[in-house]
């Protein structure tokens, strides 16, 4: 493995519109083209990230395989979700897929807790305990992956309830992609909010990994002045300086259920992602444990936080 311990990425924005599914299929492509083992987790019920590698999700579920929805439902192993293309990426890439149920997987397991409770298999007093012990079972699930590949990458819904939280849970670095249009910076400060609790109650270990500018014109005087500001507003080493550029070829590949890396006319969109992967790279091969780098530590959630 090229890393000491499996990279659990999430990409996360409550926001809907701002490139989380688009850059976590390119992402984790990227990866596995330059020879990673890579596994993508599609924690969104819309099941875009599924089906942008051709796979449609209704037929995962007609052909009796297990989905995301298994793993919060039936405490499911990811080693027991994931199927791979075969020859497809070199066979480094796999999946676990999303399931148009997982919207209702809160209500479902909402209901699981009120039966153990009318059952007399538990009290109100245990309640919380249960619905701690339903949010860590993304991590349960995906943590048996670790020592298994280099990179698992989670694409998130664009909301913060039960799945982001649990997403947040498993994930050992976070992504927040953005685009220079409509930013939302009220948005992303309930966000960091939301992180800091996850933080303080689950997972200490969460670091944010940086900000993804996508959707990026660098003839646009605007465009260029929104990713200085990000810079200005939280920082150099937060805000990645490769930026992903607006072009129709990566709406083209969704279409055609292939990645950037599969489509020959989309090389240059293919390379903004390697640049990017070269410089989530870099930043950890300053660190003594090769690791990618923990940037940044607490002050950056004060920053957020009180502007």
């Amino acid at each position: 493995m090229r890393f000491p311990r499996t990279q659990m990425i999430a990409l996360v924005n409550q926001k809907g519109g701002c490139g989380k599914t688009t850059s976590s299929v390119a992402i984790a492509s990227a990866f596995a083209h330059l020879g990673y083992s890579v596994c993508l987790a599609d924690t969104d019920p819309q099941c875009n990230a599924t089906e942008s590698f051709g796979v449609r999700a209704e037929s995962v579920v007609e052909g009796g395989r297990y989905t995301l929805a298994d793993a919060y439902l039936k405490k499911r192993a990811a080693t027991d979700i994931e199927f791979g293309f075969d020859d497809r990426f070199g066979g480094r890439l796999t999946i676990l897929p999303g399931n148009r149920g997982l919207s209702s997987v809160p209500l479902k397991l909402e209901s699981e807790l009120q039966i153990a409770i009318a059952d007399g298999e538990k009290t109100t007093l245990d309640a919380d305990e249960m619905r701690s012990e339903q949010r860590l079972r993304l991590k349960r699930s995906l943590d048996t992956l670790r020592g298994k590949k280099d990179v698992v990458i989670i694409d998130t819904p664009p909301s913060l309830d039960f799945l982001m939280v649990s997403t947040l849970v498993a994930a050992d670095w976070f992504i927040i992609p953005v685009f220079p249009s409509g930013y939302d910076l009220k948005g992303l400060e309930l966000l960091m909010r939301t992180v800091t609790k996850v933080r303080e109650r689950y997972n200490p270990e969460l670091r944010l990994a940086g900000v993804l500018l996508g959707n990026f014109d660098k003839t646009a005087i605007l465009d260029r002045d929104i990713h200085q500001m990000l810079k200005n507003r939280f920082g150099e080493e937060v805000v990645f300086n490769t930026t992903i550029g607006r072009s129709v070829r990566m709406r083209d590949a969704t279409v055609r259920g292939v990645t950037i890396f599969e489509l020959p006319e989309a090389q240059t969109q293919a390379q903004q992602f390697l640049t990017l992967i070269h410089e989530m790279i870099n930043r950890g091969s300053k660190r003594k444990d090769q690791t990618l780098n923990p940037l940044p530590g607490e002050e950056i959630f004060g920053r957020v936080a009180n502007g």
